[in-house]
């Protein structure tokens, strides 16, 4: 014989408060198993494993809304609830280590001079779509080339983002002090080109970055600099290419 729970013995072994349940079974997320004739809601055991799954979505941070759709999905079994929830929680330990990463890494920058706030909010950007940005990557790069920026990030990523934040600042203190084929200006340029190529790898054609799609992916991307910012530095950057190229047709 199926044993039922009166909503308060279900709230008492559940942890759950009477009013959280009726406002679930108000929001169709979990129905009692049993209504009687007066209308007092009644559960079995097998009501706890979506409850859990409610409750730990909830504390994910997930809404209401989008628990509905996530729970007609699972099975109503407590083994299927359990790993759903704790892949979910892995889920939400990476997104929390980023963060805790980005956070690391920005305190650490913040200690050897003052940072802009766009600087600041482009580093952590960063960090926290690292996984993602990598993901991009594979569409648009060769796999060496892809693996070779990912070995460099889990060896060097700290070094990485310091040096090329700091290199990004002082590119944006000197756009407003400098006119686009200052030597200061364009040694930072040359930096910073050095650790894309450090990652990307020498043999790659700094050329190709033109044709990738960056502008396609806002939600990935975000810039350092002002509108303005940039259009000085594309000219100072397109002095850089002209020298380099002189260069290099000289050495020939």
């Amino acid at each position: 014989m199926k044993k039922y729970y009166s909503i308060g013995e279900f709230s008492k072994l559940t942890g759950v408060t009477q009013r959280a349940l009726r406002y679930y079974d108000e929001k169709n997320l979990l129905k009692p198993s049993k209504i009687s004739e007066s209308g007092r809601r009644y559960y079995q055991d097998k009501d706890m494993a979506p409850l859990q799954q409610i409750v730990s979505l909830k504390y994910l941070g997930f809404t209401l809304e989008d628990i509905e759709p996530l729970l007609k999905d699972q099975k109503a079994n407590l083994q299927d609830s359990l790993k759903f929830q704790k892949k979910l929680m892995i889920q939400k330990q990476e997104h929390l280590n980023q963060v805790i990463k980005a956070l690391e890494h920005a305190i650490e920058i913040i200690q050897e001079g003052e940072m802009d706030s766009r600087v600041l909010h482009f580093l952590i950007h960063s960090i926290l779509n690292e996984k993602e940005q990598f993901d991009w990557m594979r569409e648009y790069f060769p796999e060496q080339t892809v693996n070779h920026v990912m070995e460099m990030f889990e060896a060097q990523g700290f070094e990485v983002n310091k040096r090329s934040t700091l290199i990004i600042q002082k590119i944006k203190d000197l756009i407003h002090t400098c006119e686009p084929d200052d030597t200061e200006l364009q040694a930072n340029i040359h930096e910073l080109v050095t650790i894309v190529f450090d990652l990307l790898g020498n043999d790659f054609d700094l050329d190709q970055l033109e044709t990738i799609p960056v502008e396609d992916t806002p939600s990935l991307f975000v810039s350092p600099f002002t509108e303005q910012e940039e259009i000085f530095l594309q000219q100072a950057i397109e002095i850089y290419l002209k020298q380099r190229d002189e260069l290099n047709g000289n050495d020939k």
